[in-house]
């Protein structure tokens, strides 16, 4: 007995699976997340360390290698990219796609902790984190205050900030911008050396001086006592007055004395801006896999009834809403699946005349969707673009099983077979033909989920999707189709006149005179069957002839009302610079009448030479040009910029993924000389290429620094070593870190470091005192100190050096063919020995 003939003969049994497809559907629904994509995950690892101090030549050396020694060995690397930079390396460890991110994880963090007792000892221990581009800003927002700059930044950390991460779906909140507290001790070389200390002496008095010990348990009969000393300091005002030393009388001297003790704020070496003014820029960045839109819309609540409780006119300005641009795709694709699926109804409708035989094919279509809904929540999807995608395209796909069906049982019914014995026949005769035409189209989908590579990771659940959907609708055609035709199905006498009215007739008539052209074309194409072949094959060729000319992207072009630009200083420009340029960037942005915001980051990275600006538009609704031209506009007003560089680009696919750059060519070899010479010359092709905008080479030139070449034998005479003296000329330049003043629950950097004027210029650098066991030297007694040019970023691809270019696309242009052009190019004039193009 065949599935439809038990469908048919149980009737409550086949309504009750229906029942049980559309109820396990809804509540699958429910459950759906909404994003733009689906949760993708890369297998890629980053290993980070700080080394304060330390220049990037000694970063590589010291801490950047021993890490790509320790994780080289693992298997399933694909590439290994690393970054030394000053005060800090970062290993970038990518895996194979097949490899398994916990798996690659673990093992690197296994690796890494193997090495760390090789690494310096002032270096901070590495961090190991994975890379998951779920975990991605969806919220920024700018907030002001009628605060300072430090006490707003303080009150977004103490009651914004955790009443943000404790909402279901935040990963974390980002705080970018404002002063940070830190309690500044600013030492006179002078008076510091007349009371016979030297500044890391008094470093270290400070942490000897700031700290609670507990004593132990002291016993009175049936009850103790736990014993502390409370050390630690309490205000400014105390550790000012802490006795830091004795003069030559015997009295005791302050610290406050051959110090300024001061409350201030951290040297900053990132700012944020909106529309010109300083501000503090607000990211909540969403958990792998949460649903994006239903945290955002928390947020949004909680920030609502928040923001009047915090007072001092409190205010948020929402710059980027993930939310909307994936509430906006969603909306669209939800039409199309809509109205797709009623025009779907209508055709049937018009070729069937047959209002019942259209309602039962039509019962395919909710019900095939709804249950596929009970799968993607099985597997773990979400509602988004892929699977919206396979929905839609699924909607013409659905009812074909079902109006095949129904058209073989409407035959049989035709012929006078009672409505049973033709919905059964019926069923059977076309059986193995619907069988047929569904697994080939799961045979062409299926394999999409496995296609290998970035691509196959986003259609993965595009065609486990679409899979899942008509095999749904096959279910559907051989039980409730069947079981309904047996039951609603009128049997007809054959010969018997149909009452049709005039818009029946119509259609019929119509559909007759087109049956008849169709057999005369039919006749005449088998009459002439050589002739039918040729013109099939021309029509082939030329269908291939014409796809050639097809231009090639991964994504299209999208107008999201906002774009980037990024300007670049030379390596040596200040904070104040940069922010100073990107004032002029912006009063420059305003000339642009669909510019509504523009928030900027001053030295992202703590990179003080670039900008990052997003100029975010009007909506697209609301304006009549698109934001293609806005950014040719925005090249042409920022070419002129003084001693700067303008990249202009459009913002990720992904927030959070860092720059978005649709050619990225990267050149691989040993020698940086004839690295930057090749980097150049690829730079030089690019232009030369229509469609191309914006070349960067990210050559990372050669920085100013003030070198301190020590002198060993002087130095061994004093008694001084080269780490002595490196961590005294650290703690006088850059300051160290003594301990923390605590009050309350709060805890706030106490900076220990020479006043100004002794650090004024390399000149005061050179006549700094250094303290030695027979007495104070001045460090170029030991030392020769000049300017010299210095790495500012070191950069390796599988431990080899690399230099990367990068390039836009115009307007209009095609990034499949400017990618050929430069294949072509670069075959014709290759690389030398020994060097390779990535």
């Amino acid at each position: 007995m065949s599935i439809s003939e038990v469908a048919i003969r149980r009737p409550v049994f086949t309504s009750m699976l229906a029942l049980l497809l559309i109820v396990l559907g809804a509540l699958g629904f429910k459950r759906l997340g909404t994003d733009l994509f689906p949760d993708v995950t890369f297998p890629v690892v980053i290993v980070s360390s700080v080394y304060r101090g330390a220049g990037p030549g000694e970063v590589e050396t010291q801490v950047v290698k021993p890490l790509e020694d320790a994780v080289a060995g693992i298997s399933g690397i694909d590439k290994i990219h690393s970054f030394s930079r000053e005060n800090a390396g970062v290993v970038i460890v990518q895996f194979k796609l097949s490899e398994s991110l916990d798996r690659a994880t673990q093992e690197v963090r296994d690796k890494v902790s193997g090495v760390v007792s090789k690494l310096p000892k002032d270096a901070d221990a590495p961090v190991v984190s994975r890379v998951d581009i779920g975990a991605a800003p969806v919220l920024t927002y700018a907030v002001s205050a009628d605060l300072s700059s430090q006490q707003l930044r303080k009150l977004i950390e103490d009651r914004l900030q955790p009443a943000l991460q404790q909402i279901e779906g935040v990963a974390e909140v980002r705080i970018t911008g404002g002063d940070k507290r830190e309690i500044q001790i600013d030492l006179s070389i002078d008076k510091t050396m007349s009371v016979g200390l030297s500044p890391f002496e008094v470093a270290q008095r400070i942490g000897a001086e700031n700290l609670n010990l507990p004593a132990g348990r002291l016993s009175l009969g049936p009850t103790e006592l736990t014993v502390r000393t409370l050390g630690e300091f309490r205000s400014v005002e105390e550790l000012g007055s802490l006795p830091i030393a004795s003069s030559r009388t015997g009295s005791q001297v302050r610290l406050d004395e051959i110090a300024s003790v001061k409350d201030g704020v951290a040297e900053r070496r990132t700012a944020a801006r909106l529309n010109g003014k300083d501000s503090v820029i607000v990211e909540v960045v969403k958990q792998p896999g949460a649903n994006t839109v239903a945290s955002s819309d928390q947020v949004k609540k909680t920030l609502a009834q928040l923001g009047p409780s915090l007072g001092h006119g409190f205010k948020t300005t929402l710059l980027i809403d993930q939310s909307e641009l994936i509430k906006a795709n969603a909306e669209e694709v939800w039409i199309a699946l809509i109205f797709g699926g009623l025009m779907a109804v209508v055709i049937i409708l018009m070729f069937l005349l047959d209002p019942r035989g259209t309602f039962i094919s039509s019962l395919a279509l909710p019900t095939s969707v709804i249950g596929t809904f009970f799968v993607m929540y099985v597997f773990g999807y979400t509602l988004n673009q892929m699977t919206l995608l396979a929905l839609s395209l699924a909607i013409g796909l659905l009812i074909d099983d079902a109006v095949v069906v129904r058209e073989a049982i409407t035959h049989r019914l035709d012929q006078g077979e009672e409505p049973f014995a033709a919905a059964r026949d019926g069923t059977s005769d076309v059986g193995l033909a619907v069988l047929a035409t569904t697994f080939t189209l799961v045979a062409v989908f299926i394999p999409v989920a496995f296609m290998p590579g970035i691509v196959g990771q986003f259609f993965k659940q595009f065609g486990i999707t679409i899979s899942a959907a008509v095999l749904i609708s096959l279910f559907i055609s051989f039980t409730l189709d069947p079981m309904l035709s047996a039951r609603l199905a009128k049997q007809r006498v054959p010969g018997q006149a149909r009452k049709e009215n005039v818009v029946a007739a119509f259609f019929r008539r119509s559909f007759e005179a087109l049956e008849a052209l169709y057999t005369r074309v039919l006749r005449l194409a088998l009459a002439y069957k050589w002739t039918t072949f040729a013109l099939f094959a021309g029509l082939t060729v030329l269908s291939f002839w014409a796809t050639s000319g097809l231009k090639g992207e991964f994504t299209s072009a999208e107008d999201r009302s906002q774009f980037i630009i990024d300007l670049q200083l030379p390596d040596s420009s200040s904070l104040q610079l940069s922010a100073q340029r990107a004032g002029e960037a912006e009063a420059l942005l305003r000339k642009i009448p669909e510019i509504r915001d523009i928030y900027a980051i001053v030295g992202p990275n703590g990179e003080t030479n670039k900008v990052k600006l997003r100029a975010l538009t009007t909506p697209k609704r609301e304006r009549k040009r698109s934001v293609f031209p806005m950014k040719d506009e925005a090249r042409e007003l920022l070419k002129d910029l003084q001693a700067t560089k303008v990249f202009v680009s459009d913002p990720p696919v992904i927030e959070g993924l860092g720059d978005y750059f649709p050619i990225m060519v990267r050149v691989v070899g040993p020698d940086l000389k004839v690295l930057n010479s090749e980097a150049q010359r690829v730079a030089g092709i690019l232009r030369g290429l229509p469609g191309t905008v914006d070349i960067k080479v990210d050559s990372n030139p050669p920085k100013p620094e003030l070198a301190v070449a020590l002198d060993r034998t002087r130095a061994a005479d004093l008694g001084l070593s080269a780490a002595s003296i490196a961590t005294q000329l650290r703690l006088a330049v850059d300051g160290e870190v003594a301990a923390k003043l605590r009050e309350g629950k709060d805890e706030t950097d106490i900076r220990v470091r020479l006043q100004r004027t002794d650090r004024a210029n390399p000149a005061q650098i050179e006549r700094m005192e250094l303290f030695s066991p027979r007495g104070p030297r001045h460090l170029g007694d030991v030392a020769k100190v000049g300017l010299q040019d210095g790495p500012s970023v070191i950069e390796h691809e599988n431990r080899e050096r690399q230099i990367a270019v990068y390039s836009q696309l115009g307007t209009g242009a095609a990034l499949g063919e400017i990618a050929n052009l430069l294949r072509a190019e670069m075959k014709t004039h290759p690389l030398p020995q020994g060097y390779n193009l990535v």
